[in-house]
């Protein structure tokens, strides 16, 4: 078995130990531990998986759905208790955007996000020469995510972060978009944000099918204080995190009957003292932590008939 440079040096170190406790190995001896030890961890691994699988509270039917479902796209349900079918795949790289973590088989839509996707990319492109990165859209057929989400379920949801790279360049495969916001200081912090960003924003905003943004409520208070004519930041929310990426919900769209929309947004562009409470919670909450307070069970959400009709028998919940 060949060894890097960096593991033999290793090896050659833990025979010299041993040696030095007055014990004799060679090199073949300690070899052979190395790699009953690797194969051991793979052991382990494969036997908790295999017991994650066996036990149905823990496992997540909706994303053992690797493909989508149905010829005509509809959106089901709410964003938060839905599901998708005639699902379509966003592509790994287009006009203005790149589509990142597609590991996580969580690039198909409805129709109308991927114009949404697309019409943001090609602002992008058009306006700065760059591509931005697409995260999360929903699953091959919507419904709940093991992580990450509690919402992304009805397809039609996109999170769009606040990175950038030139047009014909790549980001690194494992690349985590840094927060825009030092949220103690209630700022933005220097240097980071692009004119990339509030573009890409101003493209989703509108967007004439987004019912709404969420953005960390000091990048909506940034925009509040930079921007000459507000009236486009009406649907551009404050929430909670949100200060790498920002998240689009759209409106349902026609040929979806059981789709649910989000409650409208009250009129106004929202920069009021409420937003500025907002900044001034999250600095708060920050600078003076309190304890903890013990966990809520969670509601159990029962997701719309044409939703559970979608899994396999044996998978629906």
């Amino acid at each position: 078995m060949a060894f890097s440079g960096g593991k033999r040096r290793i090896v050659r170190f833990f025979v010299k130990t041993v040696k030095v406790a007055g014990f004799v190995y060679d090199f073949r001896t300690v070899t052979l531990v190395f790699v009953t030890m690797k194969f051991l961890t793979l052991f382990l691994v494969l036997c908790a998986t295999a017991a994650l699988s066996k036990d149905p509270d823990k496992v997540n039917v909706w994303s053992m759905q690797r493909a989508p479902v149905g010829a005509t796209p509809q959106a089901v349900g709410s964003a938060a208790n839905g599901c998708q079918l005639g699902a379509q795949m966003l592509e790994a790289e287009g006009d203005g955007f790149i589509s990142i973590r597609r590991w996580r088989n969580r690039f198909y839509s409805q129709p109308i996000t991927l114009k949404l996707v697309r019409r943001v990319g090609q602002e992008v492109a058009t306006m700065h020469g760059a591509k931005i990165l697409i995260g999360d859209l929903s699953q091959p057929v919507g419904g709940e995510m093991p992580f990450g989400h509690s919402s992304h379920q009805n397809g039609l949801d996109v999170d769009i972060w606040f990175y950038a790279v030139p047009a014909g360049s790549q980001p690194d495969k494992e690349v985590e978009p840094p927060s825009m916001v030092d949220g103690a200081a209630g700022t933005l912090v220097p240097g980071l944000w692009q004119a990339a960003y509030r573009d890409a924003l101003y493209a989703a905003a509108t967007f004439p099918e987004t019912n709404r943004i969420f953005v960390n409520p000091v990048i909506k208070a940034h925009l509040c204080d930079t921007e000459s004519d507000t009236r486009w930041l009406h649907k551009i929310r404050p929430w909670i995190g949100h200060d790498s990426h920002f998240h689009v919900r759209l409106n349902c769209p026609p040929g979806s009957p059981e789709c649910v929309t989000q409650a409208a947004i009250p009129p106004g562009d929202g920069c009021d003292a409420d937003l500025y409470k907002w900044v001034a919670d999250q600095s708060d909450a920050i600078l003076n932590p309190k304890p903890p307070k013990p966990p809520k069970p969670k509601p159990i959400k029962t997701p719309p008939e044409t939703c559970t009709a979608l899994l396999a028998p044996e998978r629906r919940p």
